[in-house]
């Protein structure tokens, strides 16, 4: 019954982001990618098949690790503007693997995991690059909408496989691993140029507010309240957010 889950719940999310970002466009995408539609199915398997104990680790590691999603994306738009879609995204890859496990091996507090994420969102999007230029015309590729679901899979079909073997803190550090944003990144640069990915991330960014806060709520409720009760409630605490951010990027896209 997970398997089956695991192998629908995840594509139907990824499909419906990716069918999102197609109408509305790359900062729309951005938005809609930074929802937890790997990273949250991925730790709520976790609790089913771990216990809640290891969730609740797992998603605290999750939340330190945020800091390295936003600075792997914040690499990938700087190498963006120079150089081609594979050494951007290796560079983008090297800096969320170091940065996930130098952070990881640090002793956090959940407040202090949640600052430091939230932080980290701020100055990623003031960092990042000016986006010069309109997008690029190209064909959208027929592997678009496949790699971004198969890697997705993977990565929980992978991850949940190895978790007893990880424990829980690099079980939580890799479930944020960029997969998914890492495919839209290079599928964005390379149908529609640096100047879109800059864009992309420039939704991307403040949609993980509220990333930040669903794990933070799971780590805090998971063991108290159980799956059912932590994984609605963090739902719950995300969609209030994440439909400000929304608001105020329309108003900013009409001024």
């Amino acid at each position: 019954m997970l398997l089956l889950l695991k192998v629908i719940l995840v594509p139907a999310l990824v499909v419906s982001v990716t069918l999102g970002g197609r109408r509305w466009g790359p900062r729309i995408g951005g938005f809609l990618t930074s929802f937890p539609i790997v990273a949250g199915p991925t730790l709520f398997f976790f609790a089913a098949e771990q216990g809640n104990a290891f969730a609740g680790a797992a998603a605290r590691a999750t939340l330190v690790a945020l800091v390295a999603v936003a600075a792997s994306g914040l690499v990938y738009a700087w190498a963006s503007v120079r150089l081609p879609w594979w050494a951007s995204l290796a560079a983008s890859w090297t800096s969320f693997v170091v940065m996930t496990l130098g952070l990881n091996a640090l002793p956090w507090s959940l407040p202090l995991a949640l600052a430091a994420a939230i932080g980290s969102f701020f100055v990623v999007r003031a960092l990042l690059p000016a986006s010069r230029g309109g997008p690029l015309a190209g064909e959208r590729s027929v592997w678009d909408l496949p790699l971004r679901i198969g890697t997705s899979v993977t990565v929980v079909l992978v991850l949940t496989s190895v978790a007893d073997w990880l424990g829980p803190t690099r079980s939580g550090a890799f479930t944020a691993f960029p997969a998914a944003l890492a495919i839209l990144l290079v599928f964005t640069h390379v149908q529609q140029g640096a100047a879109s990915v800059i864009r992309f991330m420039h939704g991307f960014m403040p949609g993980m507010w509220s990333f930040a806060v669903f794990c933070f709520v799971v780590a805090v409720a998971v063991v108290p309240l159980g799956k059912w009760i932590a994984f609605a409630l963090a739902i719950a605490c995300l969609l209030p957010p994440q439909a400000a951010v929304l608001l105020w990027m329309k108003r900013g896209v009409r001024h």
